[in-house]
């Protein structure tokens, strides 16, 4: 299945579970020998695998353990330098100058005041 912007979170989620589990039989390993590796619980390398909410910390633990972690920059890049961005670039700041005196409104008067 072809994850993409057309499908539910649900799905997304029993997708990814699928594909973990087929790379943790393809290691091959148990449930309980990958959350030993992960540092997880059984259940909750279960519940990923059904797709059911676990912590990121969990899921990258797992990732991880699979030796998938490297394919997270595929899932999301580092951001890149546009060009556009580079003309708007500034140098960073060399000093501070004082900010200017407010004038203290003790004398000021609108125009049509008398």
């Amino acid at each position: 299945m072809v994850i993409d912007d057309f499908i539910s979170n649900q799905t997304v989620g029993v997708e990814l579970g699928r594909r973990l589990r087929a790379s943790r039989i393809a290691y091959p390993l148990t449930q309980a020998q990958l959350a030993e590796r992960a540092g997880v619980s059984q259940r909750t390398v279960a519940n990923l695998e059904k797709g059911a909410d676990v912590t990121v910390a969990s899921l990258v633990s797992v990732l991880r353990a699979l030796g998938l972690l490297s394919r997270m920059d595929l899932l999301v890049p580092a951001p890149e330098t546009r060009p556009s961005d580079l003309l708007h670039e500034r140098a960073p700041r060399q000093r501070v100058r004082p900010s200017r005196k407010v004038i203290s409104g003790g004398d000021w008067k609108w125009g049509d005041e008398q």
